[in-house]
């Protein structure tokens, strides 16, 4: 009888666990944004609510699931993949520290280095992450982006870290609608452009790139331009001397007629033109 006593106590409390008065909310604050996008949600961490336990899980599941757990316990949990993105049942989407209790209030601060870490010391997101759902071997939790549109329930259960056994889990939060991409009938027929806007802007544009290459191509000229004349004025111009040449032929010709001897003629060829020139003038 001792035994089964015994054996039942430790089937209690690794079957059950404790469910406190508390619900995970998103933010009452307006300085921060997009608390809400189309596949995540911003939830404020459970700060000073478990007293035991180390490893925080978020447990997540879409609102329209018939039958929803009131809670957790120790019993078999199923994936993303297996619930269908919590379309099915709850699903543990990512675990987290016991955060600090502090009795400070979550203020966002000024500092840019304390921004981040005061945000990830009050707030976790749910859907953030991107890459579970493109591994060989999915883990057994993923926090995969949620689906647009759809209404989510939150849970935070604790657990202990060596054991894995959840002691104490908060209530299923309210329902919490995510964001919806609006369709292009809802967008406004005023903000639209007509054909004629995109063929005029379509046109500027191609003008615009016209001029800029052409103010590109006259850069181009200038710069290659200023870069040839130092190259021009730099070149030594050539300088040729014409020396002074002496016409050898008619010195040579006067040199040669000098230097010929006296040609000694006779008496009557001497006087042969005064004979000549006087019988002309009779």
């Amino acid at each position: 009888m001792k035994i089964v006593l015994f054996l039942f106590g430790l089937w209690i409390p690794s079957a059950f666990c404790v469910v406190i008065k508390v619900k995970p909310e998103v933010p009452p604050t307006r300085e921060i944004r997009a608390l809400r996008t189309t596949t995540t949600i911003t939830l404020t961490k459970p700060i000073c609510v478990f007293t035991n336990g180390t490893v925080v899980d978020v447990f997540g599941v879409q609102a329209t699931v018939n039958s929803i757990p009131n809670a957790i316990g120790n019993s078999s949990i199923r994936t993303y993949q297996q619930t269908k993105g919590g379309a099915t049942g709850p699903y543990r989407a990512a675990s987290f520290g016991i955060p600090t209790c502090t009795s400070s209030p979550f203020m966002l601060s000024t500092d840019p280095l304390r921004i981040q870490a005061e945000i990830d010391e009050y707030l976790f997101r749910v859907g953030d992450d991107v890459q579970c759902l493109r591994q060989i071997n999915p883990p057994n939790k993923c926090n995969a982006p949620l689906t647009a549109g759809v209404k989510y329930r939150f849970k935070y259960a604790v657990r202990n870290g060596s054991t894995n056994v959840y002691l104490t889990e908060t209530l299923w939060s309210d329902s919490i609608a995510l964001l919806e991409a609006p369709g292009p009938t809802v967008i406004d027929p005023a903000g639209r452009s007509t054909g004629g806007m995109v063929v005029i802007t379509t046109i500027l544009v191609i003008l615009l790139f016209l001029l800029l290459c052409a103010f590109v191509t006259l850069l181009m000229s200038i710069f290659c331009l200023r870069k040839e004349i130092p190259a021009v004025e730099q070149r030594p111009t050539p300088v040729s001397y014409v020396a002074h040449k002496k016409h050898l032929d008619f010195s040579q010709h006067m040199y040669a007629e000098a230097s010929k001897p006296a040609v000694q003629q006779s008496s009557e060829e001497r006087y042969q033109p005064t004979i000549e020139s006087i019988q002309g003038s009779e």
